[in-house]
């Protein structure tokens, strides 16, 4: 108990390090969720404080913590943020977004935005046609809109592999466009 009351005593001397973080996310007090992100922000600086294993002993040291623990606010609290954007656009997608996704392609398109998407369509289905299964899989998630790190979790690999995978997938679309078979 005496070492979270210690963390937050630090937060309350130094609720400028979660103001600062705010502010460079564009997060600015008139803010309808300003005061969720602030206290979402204490709780990351405490958690970091529980963690810190230095001492704070002196001025150096505090200052060293707080820009320590201010890009650790920042970071954590972007990444939240990235995540509730990517769920807010997940809901707020039409509820037929997937029957759009597996119905089957037009036989005479009305549009220029039509004829686009069925030549898209097109050309992922050729694609996806020489992919191994991994980077079939890697493509899905990522047209399903997960990060790197998002599709590595999932798929229980590591970022670089997932990357290495996504330069397989572009040299091969390459090949396909190359070949003339993307093309008609």
């Amino acid at each position: 108990m005496a070492v979270a009351q210690k963390g937050f005593l630090l937060f309350l001397e130094h609720q400028a390090v979660v103001y600062g973080a705010l502010a460079k996310l564009g997060i600015r007090p008139h803010h309808s969720d300003f005061q969720d992100w602030r206290d979402e922000g204490m709780l990351v600086y405490l958690n970091y404080f529980d963690r810190y294993r230095d001492p704070l002993t002196d001025a150096a040291a505090i200052t060293k913590f707080n820009k320590l623990a201010w890009r650790f606010v920042f970071l954590t609290l972007m990444q939240r943020m990235q995540k509730v954007r990517h769920r807010r656009a997940l809901e707020e997608a039409p509820a037929n977004a997937a029957v759009l996704q597996t119905a089957t392609v037009a036989t005479t398109p009305t549009s220029l935005e039509q004829s686009v998407e069925v030549k898209v369509k097109l050309q992922l289905r050729q694609l996806e046609a020489i992919l191994t299964p991994v980077e079939r899989r890697v493509l899905q998630l990522r047209l399903a809109g997960l990060a790197d790190t998002g599709i590595a979790r999932q798929l229980q690999i590591s970022r670089q592999r997932v990357l290495k995978v996504r330069k397989r997938i572009q040299v091969k679309y390459r090949q396909l466009e190359l070949e003339g078979f993307l093309n008609g």
